[in-house]
């Protein structure tokens, strides 16, 4: 990792403050993201002015609890697509929070790619996350099809229409849209549904998570 720009770490939020400390104190953050839902503003709170002292700018920001899945991926993504370029790296602490947070948070890291840190005692260790991550695992045809649906507003009505906006050949689409023997389509990944309509046509759709996979992406050549 190149050295001068330091860390952005972003921390899940529970009863267990001291961890999201030890994370603070033993990795370079420049800046530390808060994430906590409405039971644990006043701990997101504490661990601010606590970090505030020692000149590492902090953020709080609250996560919706009825969605906490999906709005954790969301708000790590937007994270990522702002922050990235302005640090060495992002790291994701889910020592602290419960349950739902600590799986939200770690399956937010996989997505997008992050590496996450969990605390034992007195020491941060690196968690197992996958060595591959969306990023990895998605072709450049595959971004381009994604995109394309992003760019007609989420949805193609029919193979042509898709192939036309992705300048991606119709003979390919099945290829990228469902899983072959050399790899996962953009469907089983979750990334688009599809349906047939009338005439054997084929309607696919750009899924939530399609959408934050492709937040701070720079977009293909089209």
């Amino acid at each position: 990792m190149a050295k001068g720009k330091g860390i952005l770490m972003i921390a899940t939020v529970g009863d267990d403050t001291n961890a999201v400390l030890i994370g603070v104190r033993d990795y370079p953050v420049q800046k530390l993201v808060l994430m906590h839902t409405p039971a644990f503003a006043a701990q997101a709170r504490e661990i601010k002015d606590k970090v505030g002292a020692i000149f590492v700018e902090t953020v709080l920001r609250e996560v919706d609890e009825d969605q906490i899945l999906m709005d954790t991926l969301r708000q790590v993504a937007e994270i990522h697509a702002q922050e990235a370029m302005h640090f060495d790296d992002i790291v994701v602490n889910v020592s602290s929070g419960d349950k739902m947070q600590t799986c939200s948070a770690l399956s937010a890291a996989f997505v997008h790619g992050v590496p996450a840190i969990g605390v034992a005692g007195d020491a941060p260790f690196a968690l197992p996350v996958l060595k591959f991550s969306y990023s990895e695992l998605i072709s450049y045809a595959k971004y381009r099809i994604l995109e394309a649906l992003q760019r007609i507003g989420g949805h193609a009505a029919s193979l042509n229409e898709l192939s036309e906006k992705s300048r991606v050949e119709k003979s390919l689409l099945s290829y990228h849209l469902r899983t072959t023997r050399e790899g996962k389509g953009l469907e089983d990944m979750g990334l688009v549904e599809i349906e047939r309509g009338s005439f054997g046509r084929l309607g696919i759709t750009l899924t939530e998570m399609g959408s934050l996979i492709l937040m701070g992406r720079h977009p293909v050549p089209v």
